[in-house]
């Protein structure tokens, strides 16, 4: 029992003094002027006069280890004392839950995360470089694991490629980043070849390259992979060599379902051959990752599926983010209805759906389970004032993702460069150590939970330690994040170590 409250209390805070030490976020137990149990957590501690002046935060009224809000005052007459051991640890359990780390204040006080909300309802991972969100994504990896979860991450530096634990035997799949240019669609290739389309002339490229899509499709149906680009740049020479002369080029026009003709001109003409020695570069330069089968098809469920995005140019990496967001969430859909139309009157939406159902289940098995995909550097993807096709995708996923069993998780070092519409969409947020006050009062903006107090703890973190706010969590509060005791690639290379060792 401590000593005594002192000063004015109020629904939301009180102070109280003690004559033993008392650490920062630790939980204490008073009481209102109504006598309900209140729960709050010390957020300030000073030495007067060899007694320790507390300041306490009010969480709420605690009753059968459930927290409500507190409306009434609390009582300047009652006794502060330490909240049970017990009744923490029940509060903190989550039936079936992400076993993630223990309050900072209690190691013994195990910290457990809801699975069901953490991934319908999506979650951020937030942090400096070096604040610990790789041993943060490679903890939740391991108790997805534990779950049988199917899980894509998509990784930019390669980090988890090597991702390996015990308990995760036979668990993760690395996967080389290969598409089949022939299963896109026209803009898609434009994408991943390089033409933007905030130019004029780029976007006359771009027009040229949608023409001989379409011809070869129409000329060489069922050509895929290398083949495909091997047409599509000898259409082009042909159509360069007519260009140079002013001659006519024929393409095949899919809304009006026949060949049409274009006249050409000198400014055609340079476009044309800009055009192809794009396609000629492309096919170079990305032969490796040019193959004949769907990306989505390698996915498979109950696993970590690591898609290896390290070596890809940005624009190509957002192609395949869109691409992999796209098509995990279009099958999802597709295969939730045609399991609702398996009982519809009409025979004919029936056997379409009994097609359906066999297609994804035969070549897009990841799609018959719920999915979580996670989003490493994803700012890159999700930039504050640009729109990709990626950030269309994931933005979908994050409005809609919920109904149809697909979550998303955005891991990311520079929190302000996010497109906050997205960012907002994620009910649960993994906030390790952020020192820039931009970047805090942006998070802040973006998450109704995270109060001014929570603020000001952000810059003080300690390595792996961590706020976590938001639905899948019982309460807000300062984690420490279990140090993973695997293998994964976010670490530091050690500088020192590596030239000690050198052989000179």
């Amino acid at each position: 029992m401590y000593v005594k409250i002192i000063g004015d209390t109020s629904i939301k805070d009180f102070t109280f003094e003690s004559n033993n030490r008392i650490k920062f976020g630790e939980y204490v137990l008073a009481k209102n002027i109504d006598n309900d149990d209140i729960l709050a957590v010390v957020k300030d501690v000073k030495l007067t006069n060899e007694k320790f002046i507390c300041t306490a935060k009010v969480i709420g009224t605690l009753k059968d280890n459930k927290i409500e809000i507190n409306k009434s005052p609390i009582s300047p007459e009652c006794g502060v004392k330490l909240c049970d051991d017990k009744i923490l640890n029940k509060i903190f359990y989550v039936q079936r839950g992400l076993n993630i780390g223990s309050i900072v204040s209690r190691k013994n006080i195990r910290v457990y995360l809801d699975t069901n909300k953490l991934v319908s309802r999506h979650f951020a991972i937030l942090s400096v470089t070096g604040g610990g969100k790789s041993n943060t994504v490679a903890v939740l990896c391991k108790e997805f694991g534990k779950k049988n979860g199917s899980v894509v991450i998509l990784d930019p530096h390669g980090e988890y490629a090597t991702l390996y634990h015990e308990e995760l035997e036979k668990k993760v799949k690395a996967i080389h980043p290969t598409i089949n240019p022939a299963i896109l669609s026209p803009e898609e290739l434009a994408d991943i070849i390089g033409l933007g389309n905030n130019d004029k002339e780029i976007n006359k490229k771009r027009v040229f390259l949608e023409y001989a899509y379409h011809t070869i499709k129409k000329e060489f149906p069922g050509l895929s992979g290398m083949d495909f680009i091997e047409k599509l740049g000898e259409l082009l020479y042909e159509w360069v060599k007519l260009a140079e002369v002013g001659w006519e080029i024929k393409y095949y026009h899919p809304l009006k379902r026949k060949y049409d003709m274009r006249k050409t001109g000198e400014d055609d003409f340079i476009n044309l051959v800009s055009l192809y020695d794009k396609v000629s570069k492309f096919k170079e330069d990305f032969s490796l990752n040019i193959g004949n089968k769907d990306i989505i098809e390698e996915f498979e469920i109950g696993k970590i599926n690591v898609v290896n995005l390290s070596g890809l140019e940005i624009h190509q990496m957002i192609t395949f983010v869109s691409y992999i967001a796209k098509n995990l969430l279009s099958k999802r859909i597709l295969y939730i209805k045609s399991l609702r139309d398996l009982n519809h009157p009409n025979e004919m939406i029936k056997t379409n759906a009994i097609k359906n159902l066999n297609n994804i289940e035969t070549h897009y098995k990841i799609a018959t389970k719920p999915v979580v995909l996670i989003v490493e550097e994803a700012h890159i993807f999700i930039p504050i004032n640009e729109n990709t096709s990626a950030s269309l995708w994931l933005g979908k996923i994050a409005r809609e993702g919920r109904k149809f069993g697909v979550g998303l998780g955005l891991v990311s070092q520079r929190p302000k460069q996010l497109h906050p519409d997205v960012l907002s969409q994620t009910n649960t947020k993994i906030i390790l150590r952020i020192v820039e006050p931009e970047d805090q009062k942006y998070i802040q903006r973006a998450s109704e939970e995270l109060g001014e107090d929570l603020v000001k703890d952000l810059a003080s973190l300690g390595i792996g330690e961590a706020i976590v706010v938001g639905i899948a969590i019982p309460l807000p509060s300062i984690v420490k994040i279990d140090r993973f005791d695997g293998i994964y690639g976010g670490k530091d290379i050690d500088i020192v170590g590596e030239w000690m060792g050198m052989n000179w």
